[in-house]
């Protein structure tokens, strides 16, 4: 009996953390306030990497800028899953979604979805597609564009 009673603690704790997880996902989305980083505190004099939802979780209601093709970039994140980019002047507007590990983001332009590994170390985002280049990028609070 002992042993039934416990393995039906472990189940109730295993689906509460799965719950978790998928809520803390659907949180990031929903929220206008990037959720800070879950990961350990950095050492002295550096500053932690973040992967995966961590550093997603920097990214979303805020944006991006850097230099692509030789044109200035700003993208940004909204929490509803809403992706607006500039492109010198041009704008676009596409959606993300966070699929395991990977940002994949979808614009009307794009025949496809475009998915890649994201780290982030202070306020410095480096994308990586899916053949291992990375772009950097520099993280700007908020939506100082208004894109």
């Amino acid at each position: 009996m002992r042993t039934v009673f416990c393995a039906a603690i472990v189940l109730i704790i295993s689906i509460m953390n799965i719950w978790a997880a998928d809520h803390t996902l659907k949180t990031a989305q929903a929220t206008s306030e990037p959720t800070p980083p879950t990961s350990a505190a950095p050492a002295a004099g550096s500053e932690a990497k973040l992967v995966g939802m961590a550093a997603w979780s920097r990214l979303v209601g805020n944006s991006i800028t850097g230099t692509e093709d030789g044109k200035t970039l700003t993208e940004y994140y909204a929490p509803d899953g809403t992706a607006k980019s500039m492109l010198d002047n041009e704008i676009s507007t596409g959606t993300w979604a966070l699929v395991g590990e990977a940002i994949c983001f979808k614009y009307a332009d794009e025949p496809k979805a475009e998915c890649y590994k994201l780290e982030v170390i202070g306020d410095t985002a480096t994308m990586y597609d899916e053949k291992g280049s990375g772009t950097r990028y520099q993280i700007l609070k908020g939506n100082p564009k208004g894109l």
